[in-house]
């Protein structure tokens, strides 16, 4: 029986970006991906980027809420919903010490 691509078939690929952000520990593997379109995909290049950028300071997200957060947050810039100002002040009043970290992800969103 030949293979029908399916909505499935989208989460795996979902799941494959998810897989190589936990890896740079950026986000977690939920079913709900994003919605907005090439952002799974601009995340996994700024994944890339920050492996190579021995000046990026990982923010520490440990919990599965965390990186759920973090990954809405890094949507939301993306998307234009909030702004980079707003993204780093958030994101700086839960890890303080990481501004120039989230200064990196708001520029790379917002390219």
């Amino acid at each position: 029986m030949p293979h029908t691509p399916t909505r499935r078939t989208g989460r795996t690929t979902a799941g494959l970006i998810a897989t190589t952000l936990l890896a740079a520990g950026l986000m977690a593997s939920t079913a709900s991906m994003a919605a907005a379109p090439g952002f799974d995909a601009k995340m996994s290049a700024f994944a890339t980027q920050i492996k190579s950028d021995p000046s990026y300071k990982r923010i520490p997200l440990e919990t599965t809420a965390e990186r759920q957060w973090f990954y809405n947050q890094s949507e939301a810039v993306y998307t234009k919903k909030i702004t980079k100002e707003q993204f780093i002040a958030e994101g700086v009043k839960l890890y303080p010490g990481y501004e120039a970290s989230f200064a990196a992800v708001a520029d790379f969103m917002s390219k």
